[in-house]
């Protein structure tokens, strides 16, 4: 009588096993992948809606209360909506005045700052303008829905475009649209997805405390960097985690401005390493790390600052 070992087993084997467990992890993590894909379409979306015909009307009169008493000469875009980065309710309007140099030599830049103030503060409208604020290199006008319009004095002389120095009384030479330029080339390369990619950080910072915010050029400026070592698929979703990894350690040395207009563009973050820096730095990591390890869409959403759906 021979003995047995009983029924053998004929099911799956265990590599088999983890093979259906690896696939059906990639399965859900791709649909992951495209319901986040949608939702940063959606989000982006909402960015653009942003009132471009309020922005030209607030900018056309400013330009027609400036050219009268200002001999203005050209009123030329140089922020976030020159270079379409602006996130809805987050960026505000930078406009150079370009006057002709000739005819305000003998003004300083803080001196026009004064006249700016003045004419914009008595001449627009309350029903519409909060107040009119005077710094060291700009005036800016705050309008009861949130939106600002910062002006920069400027005067061109040529193709040569000079802005205040930070003591208010010279002036230096600038080039306004350098950076305008590299930031539109880095875009063509990353197949028009790098300006998307910037709202998206940009409204991820909005929610930071202040303390630890990045402003809107310092965050341009490392998504330019950031884009230098991408070779990744150009999606905002991928191009946003690489932006974010990269910032993470960019951030911790100052970046030049190579428009002239500053010696960095991120001066108010203090010297190389130094300690909000590194504070940023780990800000940042912890963002990537959250978003690297989100497993769920309302994960995601949490990370972006919105509502559950």
């Amino acid at each position: 009588m021979g003995g047995g070992g009983g029924d053998r087993y004929t099911g799956p084997t265990s590599e088999q096993v983890l093979k259906k467990v690896e696939q059906a992890r990639d399965k859900e993590k791709e649909r992951l992948n495209g319901h986040v894909n949608e939702l940063l379409d959606d989000l982006l979306a909402h960015f653009n809606a942003r009132d471009r015909e309020k922005v030209s009307e607030r900018l056309d009169r400013i330009s027609e209360l400036l050219g009268e008493a200002a001999e203005l000469d050209a009123l030329l875009l140089g922020g976030s909506v020159a270079k379409h980065t602006s996130v809805n309710g987050l960026s505000d309007v930078d406009a150079l005045v370009i006057l002709d140099r000739q005819r305000v030599s003998g003004d300083s830049p803080e001196s026009l700052i004064n006249a700016f103030h003045n004419l914009l503060w008595d001449k627009l409208p309350r029903s519409q303008v909060e107040g009119v604020d005077k710094g060291h290199l700009a005036v800016t006008v705050k309008y009861h829905d949130g939106q600002e319009i910062q002006l920069l004095p400027a005067l061109r002389s040529g193709q040569t475009v000079s802005i205040g120095a930070p003591d208010g009384k010279s002036w230096h030479e600038t080039k306004p649209r350098s950076f305008e330029r590299a930031l539109t080339s880095a875009n063509s390369r990353m197949n028009q997805a790098l300006v998307p990619t910037i709202k998206l950080v940009k409204s991820i910072v909005a929610d930071l405390p202040p303390q630890k915010q990045l402003t809107g050029y310092h965050i341009e400026a490392l998504a330019v960097d950031a884009a230098k070592t991408y070779d990744g698929p150009k999606v905002p979703r991928t191009l946003l985690l690489h932006m974010l990894g990269h910032s993470a350690t960019r951030v911790l040395h100052p970046i030049a401005d190579i428009t002239g207009q500053s010696r960095t563009v991120d001066a108010y973050l203090g010297d190389a390493n130094s300690v909000r820096r590194r504070n940023t730095s780990q800000t940042l990591s912890t963002i990537k790390r959250r978003l690297d390890a989100a497993a769920s869409l309302g994960q995601w959403r949490a990370v972006l600052g919105l509502p559950e759906a």
